[in-house]
């Protein structure tokens, strides 16, 4: 069962979920929410999602990577997850871009969208992450996930009806790896330094066993495979890195 004490992993002193709602900091900043929305409602997530049991899920480590590329100085924080009667469990999620703040929460489920009773520390981990990329959603990034569209919102363009989904294209032949994928580059050896850092750091924090491992990996092959291909120093150095989490996993 959770536990109702868990600190939050930001530092101390920021708004509880319902400090920051009724802080209401729109009112304050609300041409700096504008900018952020515009900037991060254009970028294009669909090539980075996937679906699961007929939900789409967007990889919470290329939203992050996104978002520290457009505004560095944004950090979250879990507070206390919310405890309810029936033992189901809720977890709260704050981000903050400078002086603006969102809030967003979501209940602990089963893969059916059922809220567990009891969850244990995976499930929590995992939902978590899910709740900070709807977080991030709220601030424009993968909002179209949410709202059932296809594409990003088109500023300055009055909204078009939802277009037809065309027939699946046939599976392209297989291209080389590219160093540059939308929204996220790896231009230099530095860039490439920093991802492995990040996705280490990731891996410490929230892989709790082989299997967290193991997908974790899987989901973030898409930058694995640039490093692979263009970055063999760097994909080196996060092998290694993996292979001393897989060690202490018991792998």
């Amino acid at each position: 069962m959770a536990n109702k004490k868990e600190p939050l992993l930001e530092a101390a002193g920021e708004p509880t979920p319902e400090q920051a709602v009724d802080a209401r900091p729109e009112q304050a900043y609300g041409a700096r929410y504008a900018e952020i929305w515009k900037t991060l409602s254009a970028i294009d997530v669909s090539e980075h999602t996937e679906k699961k049991n007929g939900l789409t899920y967007l990889s919470w480590a290329w939203a992050w990577g996104v978002l520290m590329k457009n505004y560095p100085e944004a950090v979250y924080s879990f507070p206390p997850q919310e405890i309810h009667p029936d033992s189901t469990v809720t977890v709260h999620c704050n981000v903050f871009i400078g002086d603006c703040v969102r809030t967003m929460w979501l209940p602990v489920m089963d893969y059916k969208n059922i809220a567990i009773k009891n969850p244990d520390a995976r499930k929590i981990s995992d939902t978590k992450m899910r709740c900070l990329v709807k977080n991030l959603a709220m601030w424009g990034l993968g909002f179209n996930i949410y709202a059932g569209e296809d594409l990003p919102v088109t500023p300055s363009e009055e909204e078009p009806a939802p277009a037809k989904k065309a027939a699946p294209a046939p599976a392209p032949a297989k291209k080389s790896v590219p160093t540059k994928q939308e929204g996220f580059d790896i231009p230099t050896e530095e860039g490439a330094a920093e991802l492995v850092v990040k996705l280490v750091e990731f891996a410490e924090n929230f892989c709790n066993d082989m299997d967290g491992l193991k997908a974790f990996w899987v989901e973030n092959k898409q930058f694995i495979d640039i490093l692979d291909a263009n970055y063999p120093k760097q994909f080196q150095a996060l092998k290694e890195a993996f292979t001393q989490l897989k060690e202490k996993f018991g792998g």
